[in-house]
């Protein structure tokens, strides 16, 4: 299943969220691999070394109305402006309803620390 089918049943705002989303996502994260995890209802951006959360860096979970940018390892990054929210011991994310609800900048500076996080370089 190709993530265009996987997200053909979501409004298409959020459908138009996560397409957002993945694109930036290919473009910080060329050197990952972009894997469909259908039962957890999400595609994440992992190094390929395995699909275990210790080899991924990003995830987008589309929901009803929003759509989670998570990290998964977010309670590691610097996270200068506090956007990061979630109770877990290291898995933090940013929910969108618009991608107006966050700056494109500051999307793009949380994953790349996550990049830098796990694989260590920009």
């Amino acid at each position: 299943m190709t993530i265009e089918e996987f997200l053909k049943n979501y409004d298409p705002k959020v459908r138009e969220i996560c397409l957002e989303l993945r694109k930036i996502a290919l473009e910080l994260l060329p050197e990952t691999e972009e894997i469909l995890f259908e039962g957890w209802k999400n595609f994440t951006y992992g190094t390929g070394e395995s699909r275990a959360d210790k080899d991924l860096i990003i995830y987008v979970a589309p929901f009803k109305d929003s759509v989670n940018l998570g990290f998964y390892r977010g309670a590691n990054l610097p996270d200068q402006k506090k956007l990061l929210k979630g109770t877990g011991k290291l898995l933090k994310h940013i929910k969108l309803k618009t991608m107006a609800d966050f700056e494109i900048d500051d999307i793009k500076q949380l994953i790349t620390e996550a990049k830098i996080e796990r694989i260590g370089t920009k």
